[in-house]
C-alpha cells in the first residue's frame, strides 16, 4: 500500500512576493510597450499608410499616387517635404525608415515629381 504524503506549500517571505509581483508587472509593461512599437512599425511598413501620413504632415502639397499606392508623385521637391518620424529620403528616390526601426520591419515609398504622373499609364 502506497501512502500519500500531502504536499506542503513553501511559504515565501513578503519581500520575495513583492519582488515577484513587481517583476511580473515590469514584464507585462515591457511586453505591452514592445507590442505597441511592433504594431506601429508594421502599420508604417505599408506604403499607403506612409503616404497618408505624409499627406497629413504636408497639407499644402499636391500628392498623387498610382493604383497600388506604391508610387508617390508630389508637387514639391522631396527635400521640402515634412516626413514622418524616423523616415528619411535616400538618393534612390525612396522615402524609407530602413535603418531606423527597432523590429527590423521597415517601409518605403518611391517618389517622383508630379509632372511624371500620368493616370492613363498607371
Amino acid at each position: 500500500m502506497i501512502k500519500m504524503i500531502p504536499q506542503r506549500e513553501t511559504l515565501k517571505p513578503d519581500s520575495l512576493i513583492y519582488q515577484c509581483v513587481s517583476r511580473e508587472n515590469i514584464v507585462k509593461k515591457t511586453n505591452t510597450e514592445v507590442s505597441k512599437v511592433f504594431d506601429e512599425e508594421v502599420k508604417m511598413s505599408k506604403a499607403n499608410n506612409i503616404i497618408e501620413r505624409i499627406k497629413e504632415l504636408n497639407p499644402n502639397v499636391r500628392i498623387k499616387t498610382d493604383f497600388d499606392r506604391n508610387l508617390m508623385f508630389c508637387s514639391v521637391n522631396v527635400d521640402e517635404l515634412t516626413l514622418p518620424e524616423w523616415f528619411y529620403y535616400n538618393q534612390k528616390n525612396w522615402i524609407t525608415n530602413k535603418h531606423n526601426t527597432q523590429s527590423g520591419i521597415y517601409g518605403n515609398v518611391q517618389v517622383y515629381p508630379l509632372e511624371y504622373y500620368d493616370p492613363s499609364f498607371l
